[in-house]
C-alpha cells in the first residue's frame, strides 16, 4: 500500500474513532478539517471544535470551514465547554 493510500484511509477512519474518544453519548457526528482539527455536531444541532493537539478550541458561530474531502461547513453554536468536559473525562481514564 502506498502512503498516498495510508494516508487516504487513515484521514477516513479518524474522525470516526475520534467520536468514540469523548465518551460523550451526545456526539451525533465528527469531521474532520482540512488544517487537521475536528468539528463535533451534537444532538442538539450545535458543535464544537477540537485542534489538532486535541485541545477545545473557540469558533465563532457562522465562520465556515472546509473539511479534508473539501467540502464546506458552517459552525453553528460554540459548545467548547461541552467538548473540553468530554475530553477531561476520556484522558482522565
Amino acid at each position: 500500500m502506498s502512503i498516498r493510500k495510508s494516508i487516504l484511509v487513515l484521514s477516513l477512519v479518524l474522525p470516526a474513532l475520534s467520536a468514540f474518544a469523548l465518551d460523550n453519548t451526545d456526539v451525533v457526528k465528527s469531521t474532520q478539517l482540512k488544517d487537521g482539527s475536528t468539528v463535533y455536531q451534537f444532538k442538539d444541532g450545535k458543535m464544537a471544535m477540537e485542534s489538532q493537539f486535541g485541545k477545545a478550541v473557540r469558533m465563532q458561530e457562522g465562520t465556515t470551514m472546509e473539511t479534508a474531502d473539501g467540502q464546506s461547513i458552517t459552525m453553528k453554536g460554540d459548545e467548547v465547554a461541552k467538548l473540553a468536559q468530554g475530553i477531561y473525562k476520556h484522558n482522565r481514564n
